[in-house]
Order: structure tokens, then C-alpha cells, then sequence
């Protein structure tokens, strides 16, 4: 609905997938801000001892991806999965190329140092 509603912002029909991934990366932001919101009214609401996860609980590649940073996750998503260039994941997601080269590289590191751990533990 979104792409349909900003469909006048579309300038090159080239440039047609980074456009649309720029809306979506900007919902998902907007999506990631509500739901911070919505976690800080429930911890201020409930009272909970935290709880250490039980012994043996596997770790899967959402709990790596959840341990980057937001933009992070978010460029590398776009490089990794869904294939996109560097240049194109800038445009989606507005933010300068260098940036996104950065977020990738850390990223990658990240995920292999926390991935890496995991196996030595299990």
C-alpha cells in the first residue's frame, strides 16, 4: 500500500528495487521504534526477575541477526539475503555508501565472533 500511496516518488523505473526496499526499510524502522516504545511501557509496567536461559538452549541465526545494531542488521539483510549491491542498499535505506560498506563489514565480523562462540560453547 505504502509503494502504491508514494508511487510519484518513483523517478527511474530503473531504480524501481532499491525504491521499493527504501520503503520498506523505512517502515521497518518505523516498525522498530514502535515496538521499543511498546517494550519500555510493559518493563515499566511488570516487575520480572530476569531469567537466564535454560542450559542447552540452541541458538539459531535470528539471535545472531538481533544481536547487531538496527542499521546494522538492516544493511546487512539487504546484502546478504536479499543480494543487493552496496550502492543499492544506500539508496534503500538513505544512508551514505561508505556507511553501508561499514555496517556490512562489521556485521559480518559480528555475526561470525558471536556464531563462532556459540560453537565453542555447544
Amino acid at each position: 500500500m505504502k509503494a502504491y500511496e508514494q508511487r510519484h516518488g518513483l523517478r527511474e523505473s530503473k531504480a524501481a528495487k532499491s525504491w521499493l526496499f527504501q520503503i520498506a526499510y523505512r517502515s521497518f524502522i518505523d516498525h522498530q521504534r514502535k515496538e521499543a516504545r511498546r517494550r519500555g511501557l510493559a518493563k515499566s509496567h511488570i516487575d520480572e526477575d530476569p531469567l537466564e536461559a535454560p542450559a542447552g538452549l540452541k541458538m539459531d541465526i535470528e539471535a545472531a541477526m538481533n544481536s547487531l545494531p538496527t542499521e546494522c542488521r538492516a544493511v546487512v539483510i539487504l546484502c546478504l539475503s536479499y543480494g543487493m549491491s552496496h550502492s543499492e542498499a544506500a539508496l534503500a535505506t538513505d544512508l551514505p555508501l561508505g556507511t553501508v560498506k561499514s555496517h556490512v563489514s562489521r556485521g559480518k565480523d559480528k555475526l561470525r565472533t558471536f556464531l563462532s562462540a556459540y560453537e565453542k560453547v555447544h
